[in-house]
């Protein structure tokens, strides 16, 4: 046996020990990733020094070419783990677009450490534990062999105490209260699975049933990679089968995926073997498979005609497909439709529980509410489990009886941060016979969760993608728009809907401070000034004359049934005003002077949505257009004389506005092209259509009123345009992207 020597950092009555991956806060001892922990160190070694973002990364991922999103993944695990607040640090304070600094006073001292000749070592005995007796027998160099048996005997009953009594405490420490009577709950630990760039994010994930696979998919393809190894290969499948993992076999060696075909990427369900068998169709127009536990059926949602509204189940073999579940309807003013998220199966093949989503009549950032139910494998014994605005859309039920699931982190704030939770469930009556516990916690929204058949390890993937603001210059020589760029640096959501008149500012909501908050910003600026903070502040837009800035403002989105503020902001300054205030407001807008119409559009249940004129003065005005098609996205042109709409699939539709009324006017179809909204360009005579290519390539399309499509904009294959908004002198446009970050697959085990 030899010593050696261990640095011990201690602040504010917290150790870190440079030997060990953990931190011991108040006396309980707290698991850290390595990269964390290995940041904490550099941190607590350079106490008060500004420590920039790629000294941590040289230092701490030397071996790995990576982002910046896995150093703020470590970042804001220490916070979570030394019960740090972003907004006021204690201990790391983030230095924006530079670095971090560690603020507290830190004292390093020695500590023996015996070790092995072969490198094992331990620590020495704390102060506790260090008796008379125990340094006396470490004295003796011969070892264990020369003490007594009794004494022998003695030790060994005290240290079985000692495991027993620590046994005990750690289980207390598992559910201490938090000072309000409440137990604090602890999270298991997630470990990285894939290491993906934010150039090709992983997409979906699922572990094999003996744990030792995952499947996953990037913009790039198909892969398989063994967890302990690291080994990846790619599926070899022909290169234009684009397709996700939706479930493993429970035999592992087969993977039921769905495959995208076409511009409309409509998905169908395959079987894959491992072994190399060609790939076989199980079904078309299907989605979101899960096979059950004993391998004879398969759940999925259908596609076609209704999407994500019907939930089927067929034999393993894709035989005897039939319906056994379709998404309830309205419940109300403020509520679009209902549609089935991907179903899982219970452990013993006899349940299927779901996610059911209410979609309501707005736009984000306004949380749609979510039901969480079982039912038996033939549609019959519903039972809702709960109904939560802050559900999220994974689920997987456990060997052991429970339904893990993601949810809202922090239900005050109005970031996307997700944490797994799980309820105890009986399968056989569907009943929750417990209370949701939380499992883990990380930075992102979880996609999707896969558990392995002895339900000791589970694979969850996150997504911690954004709406970010781009801005691109129209080339008049070629009639196309120029590559984009940010308008901001910020890494947060950002999503800006308008231009003010001089062409050169636009206005944009950020949840950068943990709410929605409305900004402005010139575009040939790097940061933005705040115009109104609040709670769920969203699609700013201009008035006609340009004089005041309209938004809409939701004081519960929790609740669709509580109205939403349309409001008004003048630009020269001065205090919001109310305009409007109505359940169910989607979207808003005005023409252009000298028109000085301004209409939004007002969901009344279901598919029930009617048009509505208003005055940012004097308020709402008469009805101009009702529909039963529910259809949300529409835009009215510059003149205010031509309203299109959206109704999904490859159509348009134009309605004429005459003396406050709109009238049908035609309808075009762009049989090649996925549509879901648009916007009018500056001249108002071609709309501005985001779409995707059969390869998964995101375009903008120009549109004229004939129904004649170019593209006049190309992306990146792992990107998403949401859409496109010229400025009025038509020389710059606004960009609506989804921007992926640290897209990847992560492990817990033991949970």
């Amino acid at each position: 046996m030899m010593e050696r020597k261990c640095l011990v950092f201690s602040f504010a009555d917290i150790e870190v020990r440079e030997s060990e991956f953990n931190i011991v806060r108040n006396g309980e001892v707290l698991a850290v990733e390595p990269k964390a922990f290995r940041v904490l160190l550099f941190l607590l070694r350079n106490p008060h020094k500004l420590i920039t973002k790629d000294e941590l990364l040289d230092t701490v991922w030397s071996d790995t070419a990576v982002s910046e999103n896995s150093l703020t993944r470590s970042i804001a695990l220490l916070r979570r783990l030394l019960g740090d607040d972003t907004h006021e640090p204690r201990y790391i304070a983030t230095v924006p677009t530079v670095g971090y600094r560690f603020l507290c006073d830190v004292r390093v001292t020695e500590e023996n450490v015996i070790g092995s000749h072969e490198g094992e070592t331990s620590h020495a005995p704390t102060a506790s534990t260090n008796t008379p007796e125990r340094a006396a027998g470490e004295q003796r160099s011969s070892g264990i062999n020369k003490r007594s048996p009794g004494l022998l005997l003695a030790r060994l009953f005290a240290l079985a105490l000692g495991i027993l009594v620590a046994g005990f405490l750690a289980h207390r420490a598992m559910s201490k209260p938090d000072g309000h009577g409440s137990a604090v709950e602890r999270s298991a630990t997630e470990q990285r699975v894939t290491s993906n760039s934010p150039d090709a994010p992983v997409e979906w994930a699922v572990v094999s049933p003996d744990g030792k696979y995952v499947a996953y998919d990037d913009p790039t393809g198909l892969y398989l990679r063994v967890i302990a190894s690291g080994e990846t290969r790619r599926w070899d499948v022909p290169k234009d089968f684009i397709a996700k993992p939706s479930s493993w076999f429970p035999d592992g060696t087969h993977l039921l995926v769905t495959r995208f075909d076409g511009p409309m990427r409509t998905p169908s369900l395959w079987k894959l073997s491992l072994l190399g068998a060609t790939p076989r169709k199980l079904i078309d127009n299907a989605d979101a498979g899960s096979v059950s536990p004993d391998g004879t059926r398969i759940a999925f949602v259908t596609f076609l005609p209704n999407t994500g509204k019907q939930l089927w189940v067929m034999g393993a073999d894709g035989s005897n497909p039939r319906k056994i579940a379709e998404a309830s309807r309205s419940e109300g003013p403020g509520y679009l439709s209902s549609w089935i998220l991907p179903p899982a199966w219970s452990p013993n093949s006899q349940r299927i529980a779901c996610i059911e989503r209410h979609r309501v009549a707005s736009v984000h950032p306004v949380t749609d509410p979510s039901s969480l139910w079982t039912r038996d494998a033939d549609g019959g014994d519903l039972q809702v489990i709960f109904k939560d605005t802050w559900l999220g859309s994974a689920l997987s039920w456990a060997p052991d009886g429970r339904i893990l699931f993601a949810s809202r982190a922090n239900k005050a704030g109005e970031r996307d941060n997700e944490e797994m939770r799980s309820i105890r469930v009986d399968e056989r009556t569907g009943k929750a016979t417990g209370q949701p516990q939380l499992v883990t916690n990380g930075t992102g929204t979880i996609g999707g969760i896969s558990i392995t058949s002895d339900g000791k390890r589970l694979v969850l993937w996150r997504t911690d993608t954004h709406n970010q603001a781009f801005i691109s210059e129209f080339d008049a020589h070629t009639q196309k728009w120029k590559t984009p760029r940010r308008l901001t640096l910020d890494a947060n959501g950002n999503m800006a809907t308008a231009w003010l008149s001089d062409s050169k500012t636009v206005l944009f909501v950020s949840n950068r401070n943990g709410t929605w908050t409305l900004f402005k910003q010139a575009i040939d600026e790097t940061t933005a000034d705040v115009l109104v903070e609040g709670h769920s502040i969203y699609l700013p837009r201009l008035s006609a004359d340009g004089s005041q800035v309209l938004y809409v403002s939701q004081t519960d989105p929790a609740n669709p049934s509580v109205p939403e503020s349309l409001m008004r902001l003048p630009v020269a300054g001065g205090p919001p005003q109310l305009v409007v205030r109505e359940v169910g407001i989607g979207v808003h807008q005005c023409a252009r002077l000298p028109s000085t119409l301004c209409i939004f559009d007002k969901n009344e249940g279901g598919d029930n949505v009617i048009y509505v004129s208003f005055d940012p003065e004097r308020g709402i005005g008469r009805e101009i257009l009702r529909t039963r098609d529910g259809c949300p996205n529409w835009s009215l042109s510059p003149d205010g004389k031509t309203l299109a709409d959206f109704p999904g699939g490859h159509s348009i539709r134009f309605f004429s506005v005459e003396n406050g009324v709109a009238h049908e006017e035609k309808t075009v179809s762009l049989n090649d092209w996925r549509i879901g909204n648009g916007d009018w360009n500056a001249d108002g005579n071609a709309i501005l259509i985001p779409s995707v290519t059969a390869t998964g390539t995101p375009v903008i399309l120009e549109v004229n009123r004939a129904g004649k499509a170019s593209v006049v904009l190309e992306g990146a294959a792992n990107t998403v345009f949401n859409f496109m908004i010229q400025a009025p002198d038509g020389h710059h446009g606004i960009l609506g992207t989804e921007v992926p970050g640290d897209n990847n697959a992560w492990m817990v085990d033991n949970f």
